[in-house]
């Protein structure tokens, strides 16, 4: 996965950003199909269908050759960016029990830090769920989050242990803390990250030569051929929107919300 570049935006992050998710299924799906319907037009009307019939015997087992192999590669990559929605899921669930555990341990320090720690944990998550979510539906942090964030690590640095079980509660919270760090920073990153420039370019060669050799059948009813072809084109395109759609998990139709965060009962 690639992360992103405020300035250097690949296209599928600008369309998985950018677009709704209606436009974006128009985009990877009705666009090709409108593609493909064209290119079969030209090629029936410049290679003549007896010549194409001539060669439909060989043509069958190489199109099942590359559907095969294509097909393979294709739910590879679909599994794949699958599991790494799954993990993203899961990580946001794994940093609303840090944040969780880090507010209840709080209760074993002394006022005033104790306090002190509570209200910028309340107000971290406040501003999480309100400001920070909605950034991520743009592949960014909230800077506002961010700074607040930045209090708690510094107030929990300042903090002086003043007793062993004190000391027992404090490097639990540390460790909670660290843990939060880590989980945070891999939910920005995956809120703007994308497959890689090299593997679209596998996919869409792929679909291309797919699509194309689609268009050697020697069928001679072209609504039939047509169609057909179109099926084909929606089948792969749907996968591709399948990609974009998981590949950016706080966007589009399944994207992850912040119930972890909100069902956190910070009393």
């Amino acid at each position: 996965m690639t992360p992103l570049h405020v300035n250097s935006l690949s296209l599928e992050q600008y369309l998985a950003l950018h677009f709704a998710p209606l436009w974006l299924g128009a985009f990877c799906i009705l666009l090709p199909i409108l593609i493909a319907c064209l290119g079969l037009v030209v090629i029936r009307r410049v290679v003549p269908s007896e010549f194409l019939q001539l060669h439909h015997e060989i043509t069958g087992p190489f199109f099942n050759t590359m559907g095969a192999i294509y097909g393979i590669f294709l739910a590879l990559i679909v599994a794949t960016t699958w599991q790494f929605y799954s993990n993203t899921e899961g990580n946001v669930v794994e940093e609303a029990r840090c944040l969780g555990s880090l507010y209840s341990d709080a209760e074993a320090f002394p006022q005033p830090h104790r306090s002190e720690f509570r209200k910028l944990i309340s107000e971290y998550r406040s501003s999480l769920i309100s400001e920070e979510w909605k950034s991520l539906g743009k592949g960014r942090e909230n800077d506002r989050t961010a700074a607040i964030f930045a209090k708690l690590k510094g107030a929990y640095s300042r903090f002086k242990v003043s007793d062993p079980a004190e000391g027992a509660y404090f490097h639990e919270s540390v460790r909670n803390l660290n843990r939060m760090e880590s989980l945070r920073a891999s939910r920005i990153q995956d809120a703007g990250s994308g497959l890689i420039p090299f593997l679209w370019g596998i996919l869409i060669a792929g679909a291309a030569a797919m699509i194309g050799f689609s268009f050697l059948f020697g069928a001679q009813n072209f609504a039939t051929h047509a169609v057909m072809t179109s099926l084909l084109t929606a089948v792969i395109g749907l996968a591709f929107f399948t990609i974009m759609t998981l590949d950016f998990p706080f966007t589009g139709l399944v994207a992850i919300d912040p119930s972890a965060f909100v069902k956190l009962e910070l009393k």
